[in-house]
């Protein structure tokens, strides 16, 4: 079983358009830590030391952590369902969050 979570392959701001920003996909087995920085950043910490991805930029501080719960809500519901799962979402809102099981039958 595999989940793999999309981050943010580097930081950007509110400005970037999301035609120009990348992304890259994260291990789930592999988070040891979350972050929350308080200017609407959400951060995932890897197990290789100093590792971190962004996971997502939200438009408030204050949606950050709400993001931040959906996410792992939707690990924790890929890891109840078993299988392997891709989470993907446009790195800022809560609506955009979505699990995919992958290989698609």
């Amino acid at each position: 079983m595999t989940i793999l979570v999309q981050v943010l392959e580097q930081g950007y701001s509110h400005s970037t358009p999301w035609q120009q920003r990348r992304y890259q996909f994260v291990d789930a087995a592999h988070i040891v830590g979350l972050r929350l920085d308080g200017q609407s950043g959400v951060w995932l910490d890897m197990t290789r030391p100093g590792e971190s991805h962004q996971l997502a930029l939200t438009p408030s501080p204050d949606l950050s952590a709400y993001f931040l719960m959906r996410v792992f809500d939707d690990i924790a519901n890929c890891e109840r369902q078993g299988g392997s799962w891709l989470i993907g979402h446009d790195g800022s809102n809560l609506e955009s969050i979505t699990a995919t099981r992958f290989p698609m039958p």
